[in-house]
């Protein structure tokens, strides 16, 4: 895969309290708007050079998965307070399917990632130690990232 933009140095997928956070991250929004996929797929592990198939996403070495699941986006939005980071908000099926990745993730042990594919660049391959509920996570990006080209591109633009 080609990158169209630097990679992202993925810092926390963290899951939002629907409450303070979102609520907060409102006011200082650059950009937002609905719409939109992001891919998810398990993947394991492995060691450089171990699999023609094991790729390197921000450090961290994982075979490709062979196939995503798409997870709809109803909202993303640049983080307000100047934060370098992007708030998602799920639609109810790819809230469902974030759910059931976490939790498989989660299940599988110390060597499962969560791989992330924004606009059909992997993006990060994140450790889950639980499943993550609700529908709004936030993905936090070194300060080099442009988050609102990563919003752009979550909304297919």
């Amino acid at each position: 895969m080609t990158s169209r933009l630097p990679r992202l140095s993925v810092v926390i997928l963290a899951v939002l309290a629907l409450s303070a956070c979102s609520a907060a991250a409102g006011a200082d929004e650059a950009s937002s708007g609905t719409g939109g996929t992001i891919e998810l797929a398990i993947s394991e592990t492995c060691a450089e050079g171990s699999d023609s198939q094991c790729v390197s996403v921000n450090g961290e070495n994982v075979l490709l998965p062979s196939a995503f699941e798409q997870a709809g986006v109803e909202e993303s939005s640049v983080t307000g307070g100047g934060q370098n980071a992007v708030d998602v908000t799920f639609n109810a099926d790819g809230a469902e399917v974030l759910h059931a990745l976490t939790e498989k993730a989660a299940r599988a042990g110390d060597s499962a990632r969560l791989v992330i594919s924004i606009g059909g660049e992997l993006q990060a391959a994140v450790v889950v130690m639980e499943a993550l509920e609700g529908d709004q996570v936030q993905i936090a990006l070194s300060p080099d990232d442009n988050v609102q080209e990563i919003v752009d591109l979550i909304q297919g633009g």
